[in-house]
């Protein structure tokens, strides 16, 4: 059976996706972001064109759905 990546979180600001990837990552998910540079260099970046795109594994929605709602550390993001 193939593990299917999905965007897990589409995000407007760079620093917030890459919060959050850094979270997962130190958790043991695997996971990759997307855009990241078109927001860097478009200072007018608009989310409805594609955003910062979170990528995870599919399989592993559920747990990271878990972790991030019990990590206070991470409120309103």
């Amino acid at each position: 059976m193939e593990d299917k990546i999905v965007v897990y979180k589409t995000f407007e600001n760079p620093m917030e996706a890459n919060i959050i990837l850094t979270r997962l990552k130190d958790a043991g998910f695997n996971c990759f972001l997307t855009g990241e540079n078109t927001a860097l260099v478009y200072p007018v970046f608009d989310i409805s064109v594609s955003g910062v795109q979170l990528h995870v594994f599919e399989n592993e929605v559920g747990a990271i759905d878990k972790l991030l709602a019990e990590d206070e550390a991470l409120d309103g993001l």
